[in-house]
């Protein structure tokens, strides 16, 4: 009799007063498999804090040109800090590597490696071996180039152009247990998901012949998630998004994103401090047109823009210095008598530039020149050509 009675008591314990199980829903893998990839990504926000590592690598005969992008997250706090490094193929096509790393005035490319920290209101990047930060403050469409600055921002965490920007997107979601208590996930993205990670001119690139709003040319993802549901790992293959005719990228053959997160509610990002140099981008990037004759100039902005400079004191390091501009009549002659007339006019300059100016030039006689092309002949008043001279 006794037996019995424990018996009794045992199953009250394991039981609800209605019979059903007291354990808590779990707040991911209870909820139906379509929206777990979407529920793993609030889970992981409510950490807190995270640390991410991503890889986005491009496969061509040349070789991998691999970005490596990593970074320390505040979710709630809209804060995040991390770099971006570029290790190109020696051998990729020119055209190619400038849609990648984005062009800039001068001989050089952007830098392959870039800082950036992010806030509520304020970016700020730092690229190469600059000494300052730029800081990208309110609204970023006032510089003219806000897509590409506003791209380093992501809306499911402050540092942009992760894996994190497309989770919420997945389709034709399937589910596995993994070790530990974790789970696996195999999904789809459509095209207009899989861009949301991409600065927009590189995306435009990328699809320039699929409908960004179609199905037809899905996007694979996978994505693991620990026993508490918070995402540690995604991967995606974009390869079916690219252009293989007419996109700079044609000897492109794979696309493929590798995401790593971990630290979990650990220390928040170490913002960059008060006392490192700075410069406001409102004041300090302009385009080279309204750059002050004799003015210096660095070439990197971050907008991914061929025709802005960042304005800089003389007496500091320097990439450019501004000798010249020529004014033109309102009428485009075409793009190839465009050019020859702001070569002839800086050339003409150049001769009677003063010799302090051209002397830290890091090639003797030697000058670089900027003219617009049609959409921009005359808007806004004169076409102008722009003189400099690249000093190192």
């Amino acid at each position: 009799m006794s037996a019995a009675v424990a018996s009794a008591a045992l199953l009250l314990t394991a039981c609800g007063a209605d019979g059903t199980d007291d354990k808590p829903a779990h707040p991911v893998f209870d909820v139906p498999v379509e929206q777990q990839p979407r529920q793993a990504l609030l889970t992981t926000q409510a950490a807190r804090t995270a640390s991410f590592t991503q890889t986005l690598t491009f496969t061509s005969p040349s070789g991998d040109t691999v970005q490596t992008t990593s970074g320390r997250l505040d979710f709630p706090g809209g804060r995040a800090v991390g770099s971006s490094a570029w290790a190109v193929a020696e051998d990729l096509p020119e055209e190619a590597r400038d849609v990648l790393l984005g062009v800039r005035l001068g001989a050089g490319r952007a830098p392959a490696q870039t800082r950036v920290a992010v806030e509520p209101d304020t970016i700020r990047l730092r690229a190469g071996e600059a000494g300052y930060w730029l800081r990208y403050e309110g609204a970023f469409d006032a510089f003219g180039t806000g897509a590409a600055i506003g791209a380093l921002r992501g809306t499911e965490s402050a540092f942009g152009g992760t894996l994190l920007e497309v989770l919420s997107g997945a389709q034709e979601v399937k589910q596995a247990s993994a070790e530990k208590g974790g789970r696996t996930y195999r999904a789809k993205l459509t095209a207009f998901n899989a861009l949301r990670m991409f600065p927009k001119d590189l995306g435009a690139e990328l699809a320039a012949d699929i409908d960004p709003h179609g199905t037809a040319t899905p996007v694979s993802l996978s994505m693991s998630a620990d026993a508490k549901g918070r995402v540690t790992r995604a991967e995606a293959d974009f390869s079916g998004l690219l252009d293989t005719e007419d996109s700079a990228l044609a000897e492109v053959t794979g696309l493929r994103a590798v995401l790593k997160v971990s630290g979990f509610g650990a220390s928040p990002p170490v913002m960059p401090a008060d006392s490192e140099p700075a410069l406001d981008a409102k004041t300090a990037v302009m385009p080279v047109g309204e750059m002050k004759k004799g003015g210096c100039a660095d070439l990197t902005t971050g907008t991914r823009t061929l025709d802005m400079m960042v304005s800089v004191p003389c007496a500091q390091r320097h990439e450019a210095r501004v000798f010249a501009h020529a004014r033109f009549d309102a009428a485009y002659p075409g793009h190839k008598e465009a050019r020859r007339m702001a070569r002839d006019a800086c050339e003409d300059a150049y001769g009677a530039v003063p010799a302090a100016w051209t002397a830290e030039a890091v090639e003797k006689d030697h000058f670089g020149y900027t003219w617009p092309g049609k959409d921009r002949w005359g808007a806004g008043g004169d076409p102008v050509a722009t003189c400099f001279v690249e000093t190192r």
